[in-house]
């Protein structure tokens, strides 16, 4: 019989085969054509094992975006965190943010907050969704966070703001502009929308502004 430390190793390779075959599924087929039954297949995992770890298809689709989503950010971060290292003056900075706020194609953005949207409203009605949503944003807050007091510690950008909070209200920009996908506004007024935040988020870091 297997001992319950191997039981729980189990589920976990189970889980993160299920997962890892969800995403590339999604990223196939997106998720109006996930099928179940190919990931079923792809991982010979048994159907009650995917509704004994996720519930259904549906909790399964919000655990893969949620991984995407975590790792997508995760990537972005580390990326920005290099290069902030290597930074000697603000506008070095405000030009490695401003690239990547601009450098998102409008098609992969747009899909990327529907997707985080999609996530927080299953999160009002799953407490599993809310718990695995509320840990990555908050590990990759606090990275960021970490990344910006680097640059901080430097001098190049401004010591009297609270960086976590900052970090948190940056990631509130990016998810903020759902309510232009939403109404599905043409190229220019989100070209503009970047910009403006791009004003905002100098006056915010920018050491010309400091107390």
């Amino acid at each position: 019989m297997a001992s319950p430390k191997n039981k729980r190793q189990d589920g976990l390779v189970t889980m993160q085969a299920l997962l890892e075959a969800a995403i590339a599924e999604l990223e196939t087929h997106g998720e109006a054509g996930f099928d179940m039954e190919a990931v079923l297949a792809r991982t010979g995992v048994a159907r009650s094992s995917l509704y004994h770890h996720f519930d259904n298809k549906a909790g399964l689709i919000v655990a893969a975006e949620i991984e995407i989503i975590r790792s997508s950010l995760h990537e972005e971060n580390v990326m920005q965190r290099k290069m902030f290292e290597q930074c000697t003056s603000f506008k070095e900075l405000f030009d490695i943010v401003a690239l990547f706020m601009r450098a998102d194609s409008p098609d992969r953005g747009v899909e990327v907050r529907r997707s985080r949207a999609r996530i927080m409203t299953a999160a009002l009605h799953n407490k599993n969704v809310a718990d695995a949503i509320t840990e990555a944003q908050q590990s990759e807050s606090r990275y960021y966070a970490e990344s910006l007091a680097i640059a901080q510690n430097n001098g190049v950008i401004r010591k009297d703001i609270d960086i976590l909070a900052v970090s948190y209200w940056i990631q509130g920009q990016f998810f903020g502009r759902i309510l232009l996908d939403l109404g599905e506004e043409n190229f220019e007024i989100g070209a503009q929308w970047v910009e403006t935040s791009l004003v905002a988020l100098e006056a915010v870091l920018s050491p010309e502004h400091q107390k």
